[in-house]
């Protein structure tokens, strides 16, 4: 067990929450229990999600996608009036970060995902991604790896060069940031979704675009984050994966 606030203050700490400008407040949305036993991660703040964190036990929630975001309306009703009113009833903590685990250079997302591809030269890309060079692969090659690191069939529009060796990635809704991927001169561009103008910028910009999923693109984070918290406090964690297509 852990003390609920020295663990908040840890993980704003280690994020480097206040150097990063977000779309809504990061780190602690709801106050639960003041001694925390066990913690569940998770990436959308849903009431399913929410429903199984109690289930399971938990005592504090760690989301990519929090609660409290500036562009929602502040009244509360219809859904979210359910899923704070499990929160309340549960006594559940629920804490939120999104840029600052995508950005995060040991376990945000997009750090994990360049791993993976065993890029090398890497620099940061769309403010919270990464660009950088991989061992030259064809396409095909590179959709593999994607399968099976997000565990998913990536939308592609496959209109780069049959070499690949410049890639640049940026987990999420960052389909807009593939102009500035054609502006590099990248090879291909990883992301999560794709808009309506993505497939004509990508064949016009002679770039591999692939989409592997908003949600499935930043579920490497907040598992990782949760496996950092077990092992170096020793506390109980569990990924609940609540799949979405999109």
């Amino acid at each position: 067990m852990i003390e609920r606030d020295l663990l908040i203050t840890y993980l704003n700490d280690y994020l480097k929450v206040a150097e990063i400008q977000d779309y809504g407040p990061q780190g602690l949305q709801v106050e639960g229990k003041a001694i925390v036993t066990k913690i569940v991660t998770g990436v959308s703040a849903s009431l399913q999600f929410f429903e199984r964190a109690a289930a399971a036990g938990a005592d504090m929630i760690i989301a990519h996608h929090g609660l409290l975001w500036d562009r929602e309306t502040p009244i509360i009703k219809g859904g979210v009036k359910k899923r704070l009113e499990t929160l309340f009833r549960h006594e559940m903590t629920l804490l939120a970060y999104h840029l600052p685990l995508d950005k995060h250079p040991e376990i945000g997302n997009n750090a994990l995902a360049a791993r993976a591809l065993a890029m090398t030269d890497c620099a940061e890309f769309a403010r919270v991604g990464c660009m950088g060079s991989i061992p030259p692969c064809s396409i095909e090659a590179l959709l593999h790896v994607l399968r099976e690191l997000y565990d998913c069939e990536p939308l592609v529009f496959a209109y780069g060069p049959p070499q690949i060796e410049r890639v640049g990635i940026c987990s999420g809704g960052a389909e807009r940031s593939i102009q500035e991927a054609i502006d590099l001169h990248l090879d291909a561009y990883i992301t999560g979704s794709a808009g309506e103008p993505t497939m004509h910028l990508a064949k016009e910009g002679n770039i591999h675009f692939i989409a592997a999923g908003h949600y499935a693109t930043e579920r490497l984070g907040v598992r990782a984050l949760g496996e950092h918290l077990a092992e170096k406090f020793k506390v109980a964690v569990e990924f609940i994966d609540v799949p979405n297509p999109v």
